[in-house]
């Protein structure tokens, strides 16, 4: 970093006092002198219904979980665990409308338990009704902290792309265009990352069925509290004392005041200032702690809450290759929740929408967000670039933590054929201690977890000369009207080697030359194309004409809508399983990873089902991670290389230069590839056109609900109508901007 760059830093973190309060900090104080309600304030005194205190609960995870029912083999299996007690703890129906949460008034966390569940509650914003309409909010992004009695410098989110260490600064404006004072329970900026899952069935739904809160940082002073918060260190408040501050430059109020009122006539400002993370909370995969998924994941896809917000950026939306009912989104976000009883009498009734799920106080009064404004931005983390040996033991790591979780379903699986047989055979004259296996299995995944430390890095390394590759197979078949003739096995071999090419922001993004960046897209990938011919010849060995050689670019999209992905993927993990001759690749993330972990569920299913419940007990994570990966979604853009060379030159038919003995034949070649030619299939081919400009390729990355990887995919088409094939890896890395 330069020294401009930490004088700037230095003045920024002088001049502003607190950045980021952690959730349990804020929680805790929005819990503060609580008002109550008295009983007979509500003239309907609708009595309480009937709720057990450990039904609550605090998170969308509650809901979605608290079904004990998998699917993809265990649609009918119930969690069981000698060393975990699991039950279901759905809440009771109160009546035909549904479930309820309780936010219990009279206890200090009652704000916290509807923050958790916000994403249940019903939201006025979108709808027709003259109170929801009369709640004016605007959302600006400044250039420099905001300051009273400094008129800001605006900047547009839609042309300005983020990364970590960044500073958000900005103000929010609210205005109350009724003529009555319109009182709320809660209001609080927040920066918010979230991934998004869209209702597949309706393309006007604008309520996603799946929403991952993976960042939440709250402005302290911004949101409503019960004291004053000095923003800048230059600030002296009294934090007892709401004053009545006005901002010179508009005549803005600056302060809600002692109640929690938006009052007509007054313009009222919040300004707000947030610092981008470098990485996620460790929480945030609290399950499985890998280390990639606390990585900040960039922005892709559009969501409906920012078209619903600002429709004029569906027209402006970019082409990522995100799935179309998938997101990855950020903003900064403004809030009012409140109780529906409380605005009925001065603005007429509210009808809420029918949901399974409905958060209530102690008299049943319902909690609904009165209006919300998000102002999205796009952020894209800078690579942080590895080295060699923390590559390879990224790299080991995933392997073991891969293949633990297999011994770990194979290990249940055995257990349960043995206990099966035993009992045919009548052979079962003592218990198996399932709950010290289990335990002995855990042990055997901490060990797992420590192998990829320097030992095994070194063991890797032991070697420095040694060549490792990426390798294909395909039997070669000469097919006659008399049968079929064996001509050997095609191998197609490249060295493993990880080829990074730089990211290129969308043209409105870019505030800096490319032209370092661009020679990144074309590269050349060493081939080896080896025959081995049959044992018994009778004739001279045949070469196979080799017709073209074309390569894709394929973009990979991974994604679980309910439960965490347990595992990191690499491409060796992936990819280069099979190869079939097949015109249409079955080499793929559905046929290597989601297939045989059906396999391993539909097995274990069967053996609950012989055994029962009682007799057969299963660790919940052990069954939530085969549910995950059975259960993943992926989507494949495959892009077509234009210009491919090979040695130099266009390809053409009989032009490898083979060596050829009485038992095998080789060539090496240096494919080219240009990814500035690649091209959507279908489209039509634009010379002038490069990829960058007309597409995003964001940096690959992986959460705990989504994954983005690349890959070159080299086609050998053979003249009898065979085609062989061999993935690359491919890393898109940022590393200006």
């Amino acid at each position: 970093m330069s020294s401009d760059s930490n004088t700037q830093r230095r003045s920024v973190d002088e001049t502003f006092g607190t950045i980021l309060p952690s959730y349990s900090m804020f929680t805790s104080t929005l819990g503060r002198n609580v008002n109550v309600p008295e009983l007979d304030d509500n003239p309907r005194n609708l009595e309480p219904p009937v709720y057990n205190r450990e039904d609550s609960f605090h998170s969308d995870a509650a809901s979605s979980t608290s079904s004990s029912h998998l699917s993809s083999g265990f649609n009918n299996l119930s969690l069981g665990s000698s060393r975990t007690s699991v039950t279901s703890t759905t809440l009771e129906n109160i009546d035909e409308q549904g479930s309820f949460i309780i936010a219990d008034e009279n206890t200090g966390y009652w704000k916290e338990t509807i923050l958790d569940n916000v994403h249940h509650l019903p939201n006025l914003t979108f709808q027709s009704h003259k109170i929801s309409e009369a709640v004016k909010l605007e959302i600006y992004y400044t250039k420099d902290i905001c300051e009273i009695g400094k008129k800001p410098e605006l900047i547009g989110p839609s042309i300005f792309e983020y990364k970590q260490g960044d500073l958000l600064t900005g103000y929010i404006l609210i205005r109350n265009e009724s003529d009555k004072p319109i009182p709320y329970e809660m209001f609080y900026l927040l920066f918010e990352g979230n991934y998004m899952i869209a209702n597949k069935s309706n393309a006007a739904d604008i309520v996603p069925v799946k929403v991952r809160k993976f960042l939440e940082m709250f402005d302290f002073s911004g949101s409503w509290n019960d004291g004053n918060i000095s923003r800048l260190v230059t600030e002296v408040r009294n934090p007892y004392i709401c004053e009545d501050i006005r901002d010179p430059i508009d005549g803005t109020a600056l302060c809600f005041g002692e109640k929690r009122i938006i009052y007509p006539g007054i313009t009222y400002k919040r300004f707000f200032t947030f610092r981008i993370p470098d990485s996620l909370l460790d929480s945030e995969c609290n399950e499985h702690g890998l280390s990639k998924h606390v990585e900040l994941p960039p922005t892709m896809g559009l969501s409906r809450w920012e078209v619903a917000h600002y429709p004029e950026r569906a027209k402006t939306k970019l082409k990522d290759f995100c799935p179309i009912v998938d997101s990855v989104s950020y903003g900064v976000m403004a809030r009012f929740i409140g109780r529906k009883s409380t605005w009925e009498a001065d603005f007429g009734k509210i009808i809420t929408p029918s949901r399974d799920t409905r958060l209530i106080n102690a008299k049943g009064d319902e909690y609904i967000i009165l209006k919300e404004l998000t102002n999205h931005f796009r952020v894209v983390q800078k690579t942080t670039i590895p080295t060699d040996s923390e590559r390879l033991m990224k790299l080991l790591e995933n392997k073991l933590m891969y293949n633990n979780l297999i011994s770990r379903i194979k290990e249940k699986i055995d257990m349960g054929k043995q206990m099966i047989e035993s009992i045919e055979n009548n052979e079962f004259t003592s218990t198996i201690d399932i709950g010290k296996q289990l335990t002995q299995t855990e042990i055997e995944m901490a060990k797992c977890k420590q192998l990829y430390r320097p030992d095994c890095v070194r063991d890797a390394k032991a070697d420095p000369n040694k060549i490792e590759y990426y390798e294909t197979f395909l039997p070669l078949v000469k097919k006659s009207i008399t049968g079929s003739k064996e001509l050997g096995t095609l191998k197609m071999a490249s060295p493993k080697k990880e080829y990074c090419v730089c990211y290129i922001p969308p043209t409105r993004f870019r505030s800096y030359s490319i032209d370092k960046l661009t020679p990144s897209w074309n590269f050349e990938i060493s081939l080896d194309l080896s025959i081995q011919f049959p044992s018994l010849l009778n004739k001279a060995p045949q070469i196979p004409t080799i017709k073209a050689i074309t390569a894709e670019l394929v973009v990979l999209t991974v994604s679980s809508a309910k439960l965490p992905i347990p595992i990191e993927f690499n491409h060796d993990l992936v990819f280069n399983k099979q190869n079939t001759g097949s015109f249409i690749d079955s080499d793929n993330f559905e046929t290597n990873i989601v297939k045989p972990f059906k396999k391993y569920s539909n097995e274990l299913y069967q053996i609950y089902k012989t055994l029962g419940s009682s007799n057969f007990k299963i660790e919940k994570q052990l069954i939530e991670d085969l549910k995950a990966l059975c259960e993943l979604d992926h989507k494949c853009f495959n892009l077509v290389v234009q210009d491919v060379k090979v040695n130099g030159q266009s390809y053409k038919k009989d032009s490898l230069n083979w060596t050829v003995n009485k038992t095998s034949a080789s060539a090496s070649i240096k494919v080219g590839v240009n990814l500035e030619s690649l091209l959507i299939k279908g489209n039509t081919p634009n010379k002038s056109h490069k990829a960058y400009d007309m597409f995003t390729l964001v940096p690959d990355f992986q959460s705990c609900f989504m994954s983005r990887m690349y890959h070159i995919r080299l086609t050998v088409q053979l003249s009898n109508g065979s085609y062989s094939n061999i993935k690359i890896p491919v890393r898109i890395q940022k590393l200006v901007g």
